[in-house]
């Protein structure tokens, strides 16, 4: 586990996640491959979902699994996982850990919104 917050960063974190969560509150969706059959559920927010189902429509079926998902600590987590994986994307320099991180902060927002990972 690479991310490493602080009670402050923390907590300036969740009041930006709360503030991004007013204008596109956060969702645990899932896709299907319409053609494999297979999915993936996954973290997001409403804007992303909708602009998914908008570009990627023909080829999955999307759907809600829990909506409004509450700001916690594992939701502040995920953000931070989920901007390292751009960051690290947009420069080229991805590496394992941030996937990891990734994984197991999506895993444990599943988990305290009963949902199976």
């Amino acid at each position: 586990m690479a991310i490493k917050l602080d009670s402050e960063q923390l907590e300036t974190l969740k009041t930006q996640v709360s503030e991004a969560n007013k204008k596109s509150h956060f969702v645990i969706i899932s896709a299907i491959s319409k053609k494999e059959h297979s999915g993936v559920r996954l973290v997001t927010d409403w804007n992303n979902y909708l602009n998914m189902k908008r570009t990627n429509g023909e080829k999955f079926d999307f759907e809600i699994i829990r909506d409004i998902v509450p700001i916690t600590d594992n939701l502040v987590y995920w953000a931070v996982a989920q901007q390292n994986l751009h960051d690290a994307q947009v420069s080229g320099q991805q590496n394992d850990q941030v996937v990891d991180d990734l994984e197991l902060y999506t895993n444990r927002v599943m988990q305290e919104n009963k949902v199976r990972a």
